[in-house]
């Protein structure tokens, strides 16, 4: 399992690849989302094509991501869930939370929900 980070001048883009159960792979996750969020990124996309299963340690993974980036007047987006995991976040009412996208381009180039300043500027990072 690994997590694929890239960035571009106003946003993370990070790309899981596997299954998420709660160990080692679910804490770079976590790891890796903090980072953006804490760099000071206003956007924040998740794209899960290549993640095949998230336990509820990821799901609440992605919850506090998305928690730490509104308070920081960000915004975290997933992007190309697949039907099984959809239906999860339907059920959890977290499609209502986090917006979720068909495809990453219409993720990272949709305007943002929320109008904020972030907290501070953005920092390029190495993954």
């Amino acid at each position: 399992m690994q997590v694929h980070v890239e960035h571009g001048r106003t946003y993370v883009l990070l790309r899981p690849v596997g299954s998420f159960y709660g160990g080692t792979e679910t804490i770079d996750l976590e790891r890796k989302l903090g980072a953006a969020v804490d760099r000071g990124f206003p956007l924040v996309v998740v794209d899960l094509s290549r993640t095949r299963d998230l336990n509820s340690t990821a799901i609440g993974v992605l919850v506090g991501a998305h928690r730490r980036a509104a308070a920081r007047g960000a915004e975290l987006r997933l992007a190309c869930v697949e039907a099984d995991l959809q239906s999860v976040l339907a059920v959890l009412k977290l499609v209502n939370v986090i917006p979720v996208y068909d495809v990453v381009e219409k993720a990272l180039t949709d305007p943002p929900r929320q109008v904020a300043e972030p907290s501070v500027a953005p920092q390029h990072f190495a993954a």
